[in-house]
């Protein structure tokens, strides 16, 4: 299960994972400097992503996870693409602006939504757990710790 670097406005869900307000460990501090700063990465990508792809803005419940990996990775080339087109160019990207007349069509898709939503249902309840969140951040902070702890310890 994949999981979501968040603030602390979330519930503690498996696949949300936030900042330690208070780390009192050298291993917690370490996590939440990590975090916080990878975090803020993300939230940025995406306000670029949403900007200029449509697609990207909506829910992403009822989508497949592999299309969704697609769709994200695809956004992000295209997104390259267009940033090193501009730049060579002489267009100062930050300048970009979506056309006022810009429309996307919406999409209408054909789903078997009995399956979905017990899909759905059955996520949620694995989401929800604690247990795997607590596990999951305690599986986290160690790891950033095997990675960096040595040279955080000198």
């Amino acid at each position: 299960m994949g999981y979501y670097l968040s603030d602390r406005i979330y519930p503690e869900y498996a696949t949300l994972i936030q900042t330690i307000s208070e780390p009192s460990s050298i291993k917690e501090k370490l996590f939440t400097r990590y975090q916080d700063t990878v975090r803020k990465d993300v939230k940025r990508a995406f306000r670029v992503l949403q900007s200029r792809w449509n697609i990207v803005k909506g829910p992403a419940r009822m989508w497949n996870v592999r299309d969704l990996g697609k769709i994200m990775k695809t956004c992000i080339i295209l997104h390259s693409m267009i940033i090193e087109s501009e730049h060579s160019q002489g267009i100062n990207p930050k300048s970009w602006q979506p056309h006022r007349d810009e429309k996307v069509e919406d999409i209408h898709l054909e789903h078997d939504y009995t399956f979905l939503i017990s899909t759905m249902i059955n996520r949620m309840k694995q989401v929800q757990d604690k247990r795997v969140h607590k596990n999951l951040k305690i599986d986290l902070i160690n790891h950033l710790w095997d990675l960096y702890g040595a040279q955080e310890a000198i």
